[in-house]
């Protein structure tokens, strides 16, 4: 499936970046300086300029400004240029970051001194240091200079205490809300109740994703539902495991009869258990089993597979390995096919 596009707006931007399996990507002063001086090559070459700055040990945090519409550019040649010179360095081989950089548009400037507040008291947050200032390799310690950095919201910025509810808040709402172009301008896109994900239209879980899916907190769907966090965070990652395992089987040919980009939304459960018992193997049925739950998987072998005729061998494997039955072929010859009477009477 192809990558969604990423927002590339003039504006300010929050970049994330970790090293692969949270691995540490600077192991001294002499890497630290360096990816500051790839950076300033790039400020020069893309025409941006850095607000907030923190290099922690396994990934960084920037706070930059465009002036041009061109952010996944200049953030490749960053991260590309640093894992040349660290792969180099170190005699290492492979990817140095975890996948592509996480990147958040600010939409509004209002949000600013929160956003490098939080970015500036990361080395406190993790007990590496007590006051801000004193971690060389944040912004606020002015340990470098380059004609790239802009001191003003740094020192703009009220330090004395740590982020209150108020500016947590304003960069949750950045991290998690989705925006809006229209007429050129961006905004934070409206939520629509959430009331309305949960209607009969919809399986609890379905509901749950789209509602996560359109911008709603894992923790306010789960104080909507009166569940915990922690189921919702459940019911999210077997939804995810669901999609992936679909997507590799799609990839493998499973799925041989549809289109090559078709998703799993647009396949929906039935399908996908009914092709992984017609034409997956021992493991992908065991996985089928383990993420759409036994009953499910049976209910759907009952009523699409087991009648039909072209399955005998498949369908005996089933029967006998996965839900205890002691039967022979000869028991699936003579079950009439039930989708079909379903059809002809219908047609009747």
């Amino acid at each position: 499936m192809a990558r969604k596009r990423r927002l590339e707006k003039i504006g300010f931007y929050h970049i994330i970046n970790r090293g692969v399996a949270n691995s540490d990507v600077y192991l001294n002063d002499e890497d630290h300086q360096k990816f500051l001086e790839i950076v300033q090559d790039a400020s020069i070459e893309y025409s941006f300029e850095i607000c907030s700055f923190c290099l922690m040990s396994n990934h960084y945090h920037l706070l930059l400004k465009t002036k041009y519409e061109n952010l996944s550019s200049l953030l490749q040649k960053i991260n590309s240029r640093y894992s040349i010179y660290f792969n180099n360095k170190y005699k290492r081989v492979g990817p140095l970051w975890q996948g592509r950089f996480k990147s958040w548009y600010v939409y509004d400037e209002s949000y600013l001194k929160a956003l490098v507040k939080y970015i500036e008291l990361n080395p406190i947050k993790a007990n590496i240091t007590k006051n801000i200032g004193e971690y060389k390799w944040a912004m606020s310690s002015k340990n470098v200079e380059f004609s790239m950095l802009n001191f003003k919201l740094v020192e703009n910025t009220d330090f004395a205490d740590y982020l209150s509810h108020e500016e947590q808040k304003k960069v949750d709402e950045i991290f998690s809300g989705k925006l809006d172009i229209k007429d050129n301008e961006i905004k934070p896109k409206k939520l629509k109740p959430l009331e309305d994900f949960f209607d009969m239209s919809y399986n609890r879980e379905t509901a749950i994703i789209n509602a996560i899916k359109n911008g709603y907190k894992q923790s306010a769907i789960a104080k909507y539902l009166n569940l915990s966090p922690v189921a919702i965070s459940k019911i999210a990652t077997i939804y995810k495991q669901k999609v992936q395992l679909f997507d590799r089987l799609r990839d493998k040919g499973l799925f041989w009869s549809y289109g090559k980009h078709m998703t799993f939304e647009e396949a929906g459960e039935k399908l996908t258990i009914e092709y992984i018992l017609k034409y997956g193997d021992f493991d992908d049925i065991v996985s089928c089993i383990k993420l759409f739950g036994k009953n499910k998987t049976k209910a759907n072998w009952n009523e699409r597979l087991k009648s039909n005729k072209q399955f005998i061998k498949t369908n005996l494997m089933i029967a006998r390995v996965f839900w205890g039955m002691d039967v022979e072929s000869d028991y699936f010859k003579g079950i009439k096919n039930e989708r079909f009477e379903k059809l002809r009477m219908l047609a009747s």
